[in-house]
């Protein structure tokens, strides 16, 4: 007669394990103020710059590379912060060249050379939303209670 061993025990703790695992991904970094500061300051500086859209690409090219650059920096800072993956996806999404938000804007910006004042007004308002995102999950650690954003996202 054969014996057939089960491993069931063996499977429930590898279960068990990878949940465990998965569940210390979720924990969400310290509240950072600088974090918090620059992106309250970089949504003021970066809708600015796009106010500027009516008038040509060209024109505002090194003022526009700025706030690329503190983007790209903010995102990195935040990719590089263990439990801090949902901000650096928002700061991702919003940099994107080929998303509807601040990267797309410039991407349309550069290649139209002037926007008009609809477009302008419709991509803020996203924007400003984007950032507002942003804001709110860097606060929520401060008070550890859940982002609710002033604009209702």
């Amino acid at each position: 007669m054969r014996v057939i061993r089960s491993f069931a025990p063996l499977g429930v703790l590898l279960a068990w394990a990878v949940v465990l695992s998965s569940c210390q991904g979720m924990k969400v970094s310290a509240y950072d103020q600088a974090a918090h500061q620059n992106a309250i300051a970089l949504r003021t500086e970066t809708l600015a710059v796009m106010a500027m859209s009516s008038e040509p690409f060209a024109t505002h090219k090194d003022a526009v590379a700025g706030v690329n650059a503190k983007i790209e920096a903010a995102y990195q800072v935040a990719a590089a912060t263990p439990g801090n993956e949902l901000v650096a996806r928002e700061w991702q999404i919003l940099k994107d060249p080929d998303r509807d938000l601040y990267g797309g804007f410039v991407k349309r910006w550069e290649t139209s050379g002037k926007l008009s004042s609809a477009f302008r007004e419709n991509f803020t308002a996203q924007v400003g939303e984007a950032f507002d995102m942003i804001i709110c999950l860097e606060a929520a650690k401060k008070s550890g209670g859940q982002c609710a954003p002033a604009g209702g996202a």
